[in-house]
Protein backbone atom coordinates (compact mmCIF):
# COMPACT_ATOMS: atom_id res chain seq x y z
CA UNK A 1 0.00 0.00 0.00
CA UNK A 2 1.69 3.51 -1.27
CA UNK A 3 2.18 5.73 2.06
CA UNK A 4 -0.41 8.52 2.04
CA UNK A 5 0.65 11.90 1.82
CA UNK A 6 0.46 14.24 4.99
CA UNK A 7 -1.45 17.36 4.72
CA UNK A 8 0.18 20.81 5.59
CA UNK A 9 -0.45 24.47 5.14
CA UNK A 10 -1.38 25.87 1.25
CA UNK A 11 -2.19 28.82 0.16
CA UNK A 12 -5.77 29.94 0.32
CA UNK A 13 -7.61 31.71 -1.88
CA UNK A 14 -10.95 31.88 -1.23
CA UNK A 15 -13.67 32.05 -3.63
CA UNK A 16 -15.98 34.74 -5.09
CA UNK A 17 -18.13 33.95 -1.85
CA UNK A 18 -15.36 33.93 0.43
CA UNK A 19 -15.35 29.66 0.85
CA UNK A 20 -12.19 27.67 0.61
CA UNK A 21 -11.34 24.10 0.95
CA UNK A 22 -8.07 22.25 1.35
CA UNK A 23 -6.92 20.83 -2.04
CA UNK A 24 -5.54 17.98 -0.38
CA UNK A 25 -8.44 16.48 1.46
CA UNK A 26 -10.18 13.53 -0.11
CA UNK A 27 -13.64 13.17 -0.84
CA UNK A 28 -15.33 11.42 1.82
CA UNK A 29 -19.33 11.94 0.66
CA UNK A 30 -20.26 12.75 4.43
CA UNK A 31 -18.77 9.62 5.61
CA UNK A 32 -17.98 11.09 9.02
CA UNK A 33 -16.09 7.94 10.37
CA UNK A 34 -14.17 7.71 7.24
CA UNK A 35 -13.40 11.61 8.10
CA UNK A 36 -12.40 10.88 11.72
CA UNK A 37 -10.09 7.41 10.50
CA UNK A 38 -8.61 9.87 7.89
CA UNK A 39 -7.77 12.46 10.88
CA UNK A 40 -6.38 9.78 12.64
CA UNK A 41 -4.35 8.56 9.93
CA UNK A 42 -2.89 11.87 9.61
CA UNK A 43 -2.41 12.63 12.74
CA UNK A 44 -4.21 16.03 13.18
CA UNK A 45 -6.30 17.58 15.96
CA UNK A 46 -9.18 19.86 14.28
CA UNK A 47 -11.07 22.85 15.43
CA UNK A 48 -13.73 25.01 14.38
CA UNK A 49 -16.40 27.31 15.02
CA UNK A 50 -19.50 28.93 12.87
CA UNK A 51 -19.38 32.43 12.23
CA UNK A 52 -21.68 33.40 14.05
CA UNK A 53 -19.32 32.93 16.80
CA UNK A 54 -17.27 36.09 15.37
CA UNK A 55 -19.95 38.19 13.58
CA UNK A 56 -23.29 39.48 15.77
CA UNK A 57 -24.54 40.53 12.03
CA UNK A 58 -23.71 39.61 7.86
CA UNK A 59 -25.65 39.32 4.89
CA UNK A 60 -25.88 35.97 5.28
CA UNK A 61 -28.62 36.00 8.09
CA UNK A 62 -30.08 39.31 7.68
CA UNK A 63 -30.57 39.31 3.67
CA UNK A 64 -29.70 35.63 2.36
CA UNK A 65 -27.02 36.10 0.95
CA UNK A 66 -25.26 33.12 0.03
CA UNK A 67 -21.77 34.45 1.02
CA UNK A 68 -19.55 34.77 4.52
CA UNK A 69 -17.55 37.98 2.89
CA UNK A 70 -16.22 39.94 5.62
CA UNK A 71 -15.58 37.03 7.80
CA UNK A 72 -11.73 36.93 8.76
CA UNK A 73 -11.65 33.75 11.24
CA UNK A 74 -8.36 33.91 13.41
CA UNK A 75 -5.86 31.05 13.38
CA UNK A 76 -6.09 29.85 16.85
CA UNK A 77 -3.55 30.80 19.25
CA UNK A 78 -1.58 28.04 19.78
CA UNK A 79 1.35 27.10 17.22
CA UNK A 80 1.44 25.17 14.00
CA UNK A 81 -2.25 25.16 12.99
CA UNK A 82 -3.60 25.52 9.03
CA UNK A 83 -6.63 25.73 7.55
CA UNK A 84 -9.04 23.03 6.03
CA UNK A 85 -11.80 24.85 5.18
CA UNK A 86 -14.56 27.67 5.49
CA UNK A 87 -17.86 26.13 3.94
CA UNK A 88 -21.03 26.60 4.52
CA UNK A 89 -23.09 24.39 6.97
CA UNK A 90 -27.03 23.50 7.69
CA UNK A 91 -25.93 25.99 10.70
CA UNK A 92 -24.36 28.75 8.36
CA UNK A 93 -20.36 29.12 7.44
CA UNK A 94 -18.01 27.36 9.31
CA UNK A 95 -14.21 27.08 9.66
CA UNK A 96 -12.01 24.38 10.31
CA UNK A 97 -7.85 24.42 11.22
CA UNK A 98 -5.80 21.68 11.79
CA UNK A 99 -2.26 20.87 13.42
CA UNK A 100 -0.29 17.94 13.83
CA UNK A 101 -0.54 16.31 17.13
CA UNK A 102 1.13 12.82 16.70
CA UNK A 103 3.38 11.54 13.46
CA UNK A 104 1.25 8.89 12.42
Amino acid sequence: MPEEKLIGPVEVVRDENGYWYHPDIPEFDEDVEAWKAWLDAQGLKVVGWHMDSDMEAHPYWEDGAPHCLGWEPETPPEYNWFLLGIFDTDDGPHVQWARREVAP
